[in-house]
């Protein structure tokens, strides 16, 4: 710049030395200039005022203020000077041409037309460099941020823009990055990556390793760890959407329905425990903290990594440690001081007993010191204080007067960071939190002596979480599903056994457990009050129907079967679990009770009278655990959304199984009808006089009397002259099926073919005939009495177990005996058993709306509907359940029956796996890539009912989800355990399906 001969920045302050460095420290003016940058005149004027002498001075004592004006002032004279100079381009503006009859006038003189002006000079409307565009205000905002804001002080301790935003001054502005549109989050994300990759870098331990690595493996601050791929899963999977672990129930391989009493609900790729703990919304290094093994006492360098990574803090063994002080504990886990009070349960979160609950009526706690202990060792920190005799944890202060936790340890360290993240993770109180993990780990008994946090809690978790959105439970009242009520309050609320039997209190006295016999038949006045403010606490009828199951199973399961009911926190709890179970699914107690007989029988009844949890730890992985509350829990869910989208109800299911007995009403006009059916069947049945008018061969051809009732038809027809049922085929054609039979028995007939073929039709039309008439006088029984349609009448028959020929004579029997009358004789009863026996099977039938060629078919091979059936095939759930499926697939598929039963035969009877999966696919319209996909999990082509429910069930979920069948059963597959790899290829396809 000293180079140039002349140069306005010479003329912008007085005259200096020529040399540019001067004796007292300071530059030149000229070469102040250079050091700051600025080579112009222009240059100057685009600074602030006060920032350019700020800045000036700094490197020179040349006068800022008259330097800066005449910057100005020559700025100022060089772009008048240049306009001035402009001269026009030459070029006819186009607005100004006339067009049409205009045209032929002259315009005259106008603005454009003395002065064209060179518009080439001016930017276009929109023009990035348009001093109005957005680059524009970019650029200027930059140039405050820089020297206005930045160059306003020299404060040390400013992080400037350069810091922060180091990539700004690399950015480059063009069409393209101005109009864009880009994410703040990603700007966000771009800008800290780069700073944490060179950072990583220098660090030897942390080298090679991915951002997402790194917040997933750190454990400090109390936000981490961070799994991304598992917060992308959650996000695409949030909503109306399954999450993850109820994908896995939602394409379960078996239901509770086709699989009663197990553990196979929720199982796919594994198994239903990992449903559960994935439906907790936990990734892999949440649960890894949460599962952590206590610290051994011992192991001083483990504590003081521990104590490093879980609370970054410095933990020296023998000195004090600085948790202690609260408020240090506030800033290392970002507690406020009233949180850690309610995670003490301490202050104004200290709990208190009920009033209503005595000692005589609380069950005695499993630890024997918490007899004693402090309230908040009972309620709302019992987790976090551990199964210790020291005193509970609570707030003081040290010698300076400064807030302190007292009476902490490592492992109630090791508690309480546990505990602050499932409060974070869950967003539960923590009142609230430490009762239901309580309950759970009370639940588990002495296989948890140590009250750690096992399986069985992230199982409870994620059960918890998925109920509490689709049935909004609470989490105290959840907790009760596994062990007692809360008997403690807090913060001015009431103690959840007093919230639910005594708000409102009846007759003025509240309901006390003090461990008193209550009578259910005694008729003494207490127990009479007891039992009624318990029917109205939990919504019960003091009716046998009502109240007493309920009362008795859990008497049976606490005290035992020959004892009385007692006034106690543990059976009033019991009684709770059960109706709250039942108010949860908006079932009356006694059809939750009959609905939880159905699926498991009484073991599932004792699980949940009792509440108890398995022992997961104990299992092994080929082993099949026992279904325990959970599991039942989540079959009920399954049952009762499956009973209220068929539009049933469990008593009409029980009854058609005919689980309760009963004595049915009959009324006089069926028994004058069976009355009519006896005597039309005695004169239906064949006779030998019939036979004889046949004109048969009397002896064969060696001369041998051939005794054509007693021998050739006997097999054939019943001692009352019935023809006995034939075998069921696929086509039913009585006729053919006959011929079968008597080619048979004629066999050792010797006779010439021509006599023995006219033989054998003479028998034919003789048996047919009999046949038809029967079988026309049970249709028109069934269809008077039953209402089911002629041509199902013989498969419904034979699904009860019953045929034509054997209830005809049963009917000839009670008729030949006594009249059909009441009271019933015995052989009358049987008869009236077998008619009620066929009506349920016919109810069923309707219900379904089957056809008697689909009915038959099934009734041939029952393992088409599931592999599990067999011939005869059964009237249970499993089989309602499968032909329900098919009705919901034959109505739905747009597709004729034939179609639908034909793609059985192919799939059974030698179809290729291309022909199958095509058929299917044209069935379910879906495409047959997916179908094959979804299929081989099946291990080979779908030939049941059962399996393509199965395929119908993925097909609806991948709808839902817009995931592929292989993406779905990946999600299935997915645990703690699974690789990064595989979290991430979920996590991109579930983000993908997601826009």
């Amino acid at each position: 710049m000293a180079e140039q001969p002349f140069s306005l920045l010479q003329n912008l302050a007085r005259t200096e030395e020529p040399t540019s460095e001067r004796t007292d420290g300071k530059l030149s003016f000229v070469s102040a200039m250079q050091a700051m940058g600025i080579g112009s005149v222009f240059d100057i004027v685009r600074r602030s005022k006060p920032a350019f002498i700020r800045e000036l001075f700094q490197h020179s004592d040349a006068n800022g203020d008259l330097a800066y004006e005449n910057a100005r002032c020559y700025a100022t004279q060089i772009v008048r000077l240049y306009r001035n100079q402009l001269v026009s381009s030459g070029r006819t503006q186009t607005l100004t041409q006339r067009t049409g009859v205009r045209s032929l006038v002259e315009i005259g003189p106008s603005f454009p037309n003395l002065f064209k002006e060179n518009w080439d000079l001016f930017c276009k409307v929109g023009a990035i460099e348009a001093k109005d565009s957005p680059a524009a205000y970019l650029t200027a905002l930059y140039r405050f941020a820089m020297e206005e804001l930045e160059g306003s002080s020299a404060e040390s301790n400013r992080i400037h823009l350069d810091v922060r935003r180091p990539d700004l001054k690399d950015l480059l502005i063009d069409q393209q990055t101005t109009y864009t549109p880009l994410p703040t989050l990603e700007i966000v994300n771009t800008v800290l990556s780069k700073a944490i990759n060179e950072y990583v870098s220098t660090v030897e331990g942390l080298k090679g390793k991915t951002i997402y690595q790194l917040v997933a493996e750190k454990q400090h601050p109390f936000q981490f760890p961070y799994n991304f791929h598992h917060q992308q899963i959650s996000l695409g999977l949030a909503g109306k959407k399954p999450t993850l672990g109820e994908l896995s129930y939602r394409i379960s391989l078996e239901v509770p329905a086709t699989s009663p009493g197990t553990n196979t609900y929720g199982a796919v790729q594994s198994g239903s425990n990992w449903a559960q703990v994935m439906m907790s919304n936990t990734g892999p290094e949440q649960q890894a903290i949460v599962l952590d093994p206590a610290l051994p006492d011992a192991d001083e360098p483990l504590i003081t990594q521990f104590f490093k990574n879980k609370y970054g803090s410095l933990y020296v063994s023998g000195a004090g440690n600085p948790l202690n002080s609260l408020k240090i504990f506030n800033e290392k886990t970002g507690l406020p001081g009233n949180a850690v009070e309610a995670l003490l349960a301490t202050g104004i979160d200290a709990p208190y007993p009920s009033p209503n609950v005595q000692a005589a009526g609380a069950a005695s706690n499993p630890d024997d010191h918490t007899v004693t202990a402090a309230d908040s060792a009972k309620y709302g920190a019992c987790y976090v204080n551990g199964p210790s005799a020291t005193a509970a944890m609570e707030l003081g202060l040290d010698a300076q007067q400064k807030p302190q936790l007292l009476n902490t340890s490592v492992d109630r360290f090791d508690r309480m960071q546990r505990m602050i993240r499932l409060q974070r993770w869950l967003g539960i109180p923590f009142a609230h939190l430490d009762t239901l993990i309580m309950a759970i780990i009370r639940s588990e008994g002495e296989a948890n002596a140590g009250h750690v946090l096992t399986e069985n809690t992230l199982r409870a978790l994620g059960v918890y979480r998925y109920l509490s959105q689709r049935y909004s439970i609470e989490p105290e009242e959840f907790a009760g599903f596994f062990y007692q009520l809360s008997a403690y309050g807090n913060k001015g609320r009431l103690s959840m056994f007093d919230r639910v039997f005594n708000n409102p209190v009846l007759f003025d006295t509240p309901l006390v457990l003090d461990g008193k016999q209550v009578w259910l038949m005694s008729g003494d006045s207490q127990s009479n009050k007891t039992l009624t403010q318990i029917c109205a606490a939990l919504g019960l009828e003091l009716t046998r129907e009502s109240l007493w199951p309920i009362l008795i199973d859990t008497r049976d399961a606490y005290a035992g079967a020959d004892q009385p009911f007692l006034r106690t926190l543990s059976m009033m709890s019991s009684m709770y679990r059960q109706t709250r179970i039942a108010m949860m699914f908006a079932l009356p107690a006694p059809a939750s009770r009959a609905l939880i007989d159905l699926l498991g029988g009484e073991s599932y009844r004792t699980q949940v009278v009792e509440g108890t949890l398995r022992n997961t730890a104990s299992e092994t992985p080929n082993e099949a655990p026992s279904p325990d509350i959970l599991d039942i829990i989540m079959q009920l869910d399954w049952a009762v959304s499956w009973l209220n989208e068929t539009g049933r109800d469990v008593w009409t299911l029980r009854r058609q199984l005919a689980l309760d007995p009963s004595e049915p009403s009959v009324p006089e006009a069926l028994l004058d009808q069976l009355e009519q059916l006896a005597k039309e069947a005695r004169e239906a049945v064949l006779t030998k006089e019939q036979l004889g008018s046949l004109n048969l061969p009397i002896n064969d051809d060696d001369g041998t009397v051939i005794d054509w009732w007693g021998t050739v038809l006997a097999p054939l027809i019943e001692a009352h002259g019935l023809v006995k049922a034939l075998p069921l085929t696929l086509d039913g054609n009585v006729a053919a099926d006959l011929d079968t039979l008597l080619i048979t028995q004629l066999e050792p007939v010797t006779l010439e073919p021509a006599t023995k073929e006219a033989a054998r039709t003479r028998l034919g039309e003789f048996l047919f005939k009999g046949y038809v008439i029967q079988h026309r006088l049970m249709e028109g029984l069934l269809q008077s009495s039953a209402g089911l349609p002629l041509d199902r009448c013989e498969t419904v028959m034979r699904w009860a177990g019953i045929s034509a020929d054997v209830f005809l004579g049963q009917a000839i029997d009670a008729a030949t005996d006594a009249s059909l009358s009441l009271p019933l004789a015995d052989n009358s009863q049987e008869l009236i058993n077998a008619l009620m026996t066929v009506h349920r099977y016919a109810e069923v039938n309707q219900q379904l709306g089957l056809s008697a060629q689909a009915l038959r078919t099934f009734l041939v091979n029952p393992k088409w509907l599931h592999a599990s059936l067999a011939v005869p095939l059964p009237l249970s759930l499993t089989s309602i359940y499968v032909l329900d499926r098919y009705r919901n697939w034959r109505d739905n598929c747009g597709q004729p029956e034939a179609a639908l039963l034909g793609y059985f035969i192919l799939a059974n009877n030698g179809g290729t796996t291309g022909q199958c999966d095509a058929q299917l696919a044209s069935l379910t319209r879906w495409s047959t890539t997916e179908l094959a996909n979804a299929r081989k999990q099946l291990g080979g082509i779908a030939k049941a009912m059962h399996q393509v429910d199965w395929l119908k069930r993925m097909q609806d979920t991948s709808a839902l989800t817009a995931l592929s069948t292989e993406q779905l059963l990946a999600a299935t597959e997915l645990t703690s355990a699974s690789t990064v790899d595989e979290w991430k290829k979920l996590g991109d396809a579930v983000m993908g399906a997601s826009r």
